[in-house]
């Protein structure tokens, strides 16, 4: 539907509906108003186009409508009369006057005029497409000095008009970001949504999927942009993240702050004064939070796997120190700095930022950590989860002074007083809580949805609080009995983090959408915390020390440079000067004179040629003569010597057939003798192993007897048995390694034993080859032969030639006479080949007979080889068979060791069932009874009994100690606090204090434990109990032990819980 509204009335005048089914259902894609008359109106869609104007309150329909074929996505009004559609396949279609025009394909269309008609313009064929490239036009826009339509997904093509003609200027494109992530499958980031247009036409902006605008030139482009086919989009402003923002944290000496984005994995800071981007830094992995040192020098963040300790420079984030937390949400920076704080999953880890110590280990959460606030003193730090708690962590002692638990709400975010007596959370219910001293004396529904995120001025007197869809609310402090706020709208959707500046005139937010907001606090006089006169915000940075040098030794060697070049380009400029006018007189002087040079010797010239000419023709003819000759008397040579070499071949093959026969029998006669020792070694290795099979049984029974008094070392064996098997393991690993190498080394010797008799073999055949050579040489020769007499009628031809061009013949026939030089060497190497050949026959015959007995000494060493083999063998089978036996007796301990481990299993049940009364003494007391007598006799239990009379005078005697130690620390700790000592020392005291106390604990577990084994060992001693007994009496001791350390540390936790309350 579309309803016609009136400004001045306030009322809707008239509506038609915009569709026109059957034959156009839609839907509406866009709608244009005619520019000039505001009766007329254009709706255009799938397979939908209408023109319609309005008269008497009814619109009706006129002009061009067969658009069944067409897919229109866009339309603009040229002017008054004209009309400009675009369709889902890339064509342009214009209308005037309500008559279809002409149509044409915006790919391939460099300019046209809308005045021109087209015939049959329906008849236009829409382009193929290019893979899954879209070609559907968007945004047309029509200007005085043009038209802008988006082609695509990302394509913008300019048309400027002159003269009522439209030309193509420029191709405009927004490119794709690689490190972006898109947040569905349908569209990508980079697709454009729509275009406008500055009012002086000079820019162009596009909206796409991200929160981010950017921008082109339109009218006035430098120099560099008009040379380039295709001009880019950049961003408008700074650059913003894509996606939400995971953290935000803000700088004391610096007018800077950090953000962490979710989905584009990048660190960037930023400067709230000038509202600039100072550095981006992208990563592979995902970044969940970082965290500003109070100086701007340093950062942490956390990714997944581990945190990171970074300086910041100039260039960006360097990694300085790697912690490796795996599970790390949450990172926050103590307010003086020397210390942060890691959120790892439901703990706290706080460290220190100088020595990158783990100093506290805070736990009490049973879900995610959502917010970590550090006291201004920083001797306390305040968190919250989604578990619905508030907890209060002491960092002097380490311990929780305050929890604070609702577990049906979620906290997102909280903000302390700088006394830590008041905290404000933000909770996922919409209810606005107030905080004071543990106990919440505010509780009002703020009925702005969820709260995520919460800040507090510095004087504690301002309070902003986040609620939904970007809503601010700004609350002052102390509040009264109504809650009155003022509301501020920016953001579209959620806020996720918000921080405050030192001196609270600033307020940072940061959006779920990616957006940031720098608000100034306006109207709060006497609300805003007073710094000193002397505060300035710092502008120094961290800069490497040997970058530093060589930028400033680069910069004195580029002035001193500098200098040097302005001297010598004056200095050449005179030069070249002077000299070129001295060689543009000489050049004068030269030319003339070489030319009567050149005019003399070219008179000479002539002369020499008719008489070389007749020179030459007098040299070939005696040449033909003697070359005639030679080859003569070099083919009667050849084939005098072929013959000879051809008796030489056949005596070798004969003597090479018989050679090859007697190896082939002695080789059959070695395979038959090894195959029969084989098998004798064999017959006797089964001999053997029934042997050792026999003995087995007789060992078997052996064991049966030794398992009654190995039951009583299975303790030791237990510990031991592992080492050993190990040592044991690696030995034979180490003997079977060697066993390995001399197998493969007797291998290999015999293949090359092999591979000698193979090259005996293939010598005979490369001379084979060498003799079919010296036969395909002489064809070469006989061929040259033929090649130099057609050389000879080519230079006959030159020399017709040479009255044409003078410098060209000699150069010719100086070449003539160097492949004559050639051809004489050629035959020289021939004739000293042929020698070399009739020397080398010679030796190869005594070769051949060393070669037999070479072949006679290596079958004796194959002999004596075979021998080696067997002793091996019988050797590797022994010690198969010792693996064997030592792999059973393992099989055995491994079962000896499962069961009792299924006994301790079972023992960690019952003593999970029982520790469920602990907090019930009488009931824990009766469930111990039951354990003891149902892993042990009446007289164990006794014993058990007296053990734990003995333990508990010795706790008692312990305790009494421990209480007189912290009495005597709490006076030291009295006289420190009169002499007002500073508060690094009372921290490392307290550090000590603790410490020591771990130690005694540790002690006293100790000599539990040697206690307990000592008595084990001495009734041991005295009784013969078989292993059911021993096993049960082991577990009972485990049993007590354990009771005895819960009994130890329940008193030990509620004397520390007395401690703290009177502290």
């Amino acid at each position: 539907m579309m309803y016609y509204y009136n400004w001045e009335n306030a009322k809707i005048e008239s509506y038609v509906k915009a569709t026109n089914p059957p034959n156009a259902e839609g839907p509406v894609l866009d709608m244009a108003l005619n520019p000039t008359d505001n009766t007329i109106c254009c709706f255009v869609g799938k397979g939908l186009f209408r023109l319609v104007t309005i008269s008497d309150s009814i619109w009706r329909q006129y002009g061009f409508q067969k658009a069944d074929n067409l897919d229109f996505s866009t339309v603009c009004w040229l002017n008054g009369d004209r009309i400009l559609a675009g369709t889902m396949d890339g064509r342009l279609v214009i209308v005037e006057n309500g008559e279809l025009i002409a149509v044409y394909n915006a790919k391939t269309m460099i300019d046209f005029d809308p005045k021109i008609k087209i015939k049959a313009p329906l008849d236009v064929v829409p382009l193929a497409k290019e893979g899954n490239q879209r070609m559907d036009i968007k945004c047309c826009t029509p200007f005085k000095i043009g038209l802008v339509f988006v082609f695509g997904d990302s394509r913008v093509y300019y048309y400027e008009k002159t003269n009522h003609r439209y030309k193509k200027r420029n191709e405009y494109l927004k490119q794709t970001d690689p490190n972006l992530k898109a947040l569905d499958t349908d569209r990508p980031m980079h697709n454009i949504e729509t275009l406008s247009l500055s009012p002086n036409y000079q820019k162009m902006i596009c909206v796409t999927r991200r929160s981010q605008l950017f921008w082109a030139p339109l009218a006035e482009m430098p120099k560099m942009l008009l040379t380039q086919a295709v001009i880019y989009f950049k961003p408008l402003g700074e650059d913003l993240h894509h996606g939400g923002i995971s953290n935000l944290s803000t700088c004391k000496w610096k007018p800077i702050f950090i953000t962490c984005g979710k989905i584009d994995h990048t660190i960037r800071v930023w400067n709230y004064l000038d509202c600039s981007l100072i550095l981006s830094q992208h990563y592979q992995e995902d970044v969940f939070s970082v965290s500003l040192h109070p100086s701007g020098l340093y950062s942490v963040a956390a990714f997944t796997g581990k945190v990171e300790f970074q300086l910041v420079h100039t260039e960006g984030l360097k990694a300085w120190r790697e912690f490796a937390v795996t599970s790390c949400n949450l990172t926050e920076f103590s307010t003086s700095g020397h210390m942060f704080a890691l959120a790892n999953q439901f703990d706290v880890d706080v460290y220190c930022s100088i020595k990158f110590e783990k100093r506290f280990t805070f736990k009490g959460h049973s879900n995610a950590i959502t917010a970590m606030v550090w006291a201004t003193n920083d001797m306390k730090i305040v968190t919250c989860g989604k578990d619905g708690a508030i907890y209060e962590f002491n960092t002097r002692t380490g311990e929780r002074d305050m929890d604070i638990v609702h577990p049906k709400t979620i906290y997102m975010d909280l903000a302390i007083s700088n006394d830590t007596n008041q905290i404000f959370p933000a909770a996922q219910d919409g209810r606005f809580r107030e905080i004071y001293n543990q106990s919440v004396i505010r509780d009002i529904d703020l009925h702005q949805g969820p709260l995520d995120a919460i800040a507090l001025s510095r004087s504690d007197l301002i309070l902003f609080v986040a609620g939904q869809n970007g809503v601010l609310l700004s609350l002052m402090l102390p509040i009264m009995a109504e809650i009155k706020h003022k509301e501020f709208n920016v953001h579209n959707k959620n806020i996720s983090k918000m921080s405050m500046t030192i001196d609270d005139s600033i307020l940072i937010t940061s959006s779920v959408d990616g957006s940031i907001c720098i608000w100034d606090v306006m109207d709060a006089e006497g609300k805003k915390v007073i710094l000193n006169d002397q505060f300035a915000y710092s502008d120094d940075i961290l800069v490497n020390a040997l970058d530093l040098k060589n930028k400033i030794e680069s910069i004195a060697e580029l002035k001193m440079r500098v200098k040097e070049l302005e001297k010598e380009c004056k200095y050449q400029i005179t030069e070249l000067t002077k000299s070129k006018e001295q060689q543009i007189q000489e050049l004068n002087n030269n030319h003339s004179s070489l030319i009567k040079i050149l005019e003399n010797k070219n008179t000479e010239i002539t002369k020499k040629h008719m008489a070389d000419k007749s020179r030459l023709e007098m040299e070939l003819n005696l040449l033909k003569d003697s070359h005639v000759l030679k080859l003569e008397e070099l083919e009667a040579n050849y084939n005098g010597k072929l013959l000879v070499e051809y008796e030489k071949y056949d005596v070798l093959q004969k003597e090479l057939f018989k050679i090859n026969s007697e190896l082939e029998k002695d080789f059959n006669k070695s395979e038959f003798e090894q195959n029969e020792k084989l098998q004798e070694i064999v017959d006797q290795f089964n001999i053997k192993l029934k042997e050792k099979d026999e003995n087995i049984l007789k060992l078997k029974e052996q064991l049966i007897k030794d398992k009654q008094s190995m039951s009583v070392c299975v303790s030791k064996i237990e510990e031991d048995a592992d080492r050993e098997v190990l040592e044991k393991k690696a030995e034979f690993a180490a003997k079977l390694r060697d066993l390995k190498k001399i197998n493969l080394n007797l291998r290999g010797e015999l293949g090359s034993y092999k591979m000698k008799a193979k090259a005996a073999s293939k010598e005979a055949e490369d001379f084979d080859r060498l003799i079919e050579k010296y036969e395909d040489d002489v064809k070469q020769l006989k061929i040259s032969v033929k090649n130099e007499e057609q050389t000879i009628l080519d230079l006959k031809k030159q020399i017709q030639v040479r009255d044409i061009i003078i410098e060209q013949k000699e150069t010719r026939i100086f070449e003539e006479k160097l492949k004559m030089k050639d051809l004489e060497k050629q035959l020289l190497l021939t004739k000293e080949n042929v020698n070399e050949l009739e020397q080398t026959v010679e030796p190869l015959i005594m070769e051949i007979q060393d070669k037999k007995r070479i072949i006679e000494d290596m079958e004796a060493e194959m002999e004596d080889m075979s021998g080696e083999k067997k002793l091996m063998r019988l050797y590797i089978s022994d010690q198969k068979d010792k693996l064997k036996a030592y792999t059973r007796e393992l099989k055995n301990k491994e079962q000896i060791i499962r069961d009792v481990n299924r006994m301790i299993k079972n023992i960690q049940i019952d003593i999970h069932s029982v520790s469920e009364h602990y907090q019930n003494p009488p009931k824990l007391k009766d469930a111990v009874k039951d354990l003891c007598m149902k892993y042990s006799n009446e007289k164990v239990f006794k014993v058990s009994k007296d053990e734990e009379l003995d333990t508990r005078i010795e706790f008692i005697k312990q305790r009494q100690f421990l209480e007189k130690t912290i009495i005597n620390l709490k006076k030291r700790v009295n006289a420190c606090a009169k002499k007002n000592d500073s508060y690094s020392k009372i921290m490392e005291e307290n550090m000590i204090l603790i410490e020591e106390n771990n130690k005694l604990r540790q002690e006293l577990k100790v000599n539990l434990k040697k206690y307990e084994e000592m008595e084990s060992i001495y009734k041991r001693s005295k009784k013969h109990i078989t292993s059911k007994q021993i096993k049960n009496n082991n577990t009972h001791q485990k049993l007590v032990a354990t009771a005895n350390t819960k009994s130890i540390e329940y008193p030990h936790k509620e004397h520390n819980n007395v401690n703290i309350n009177n502290n």
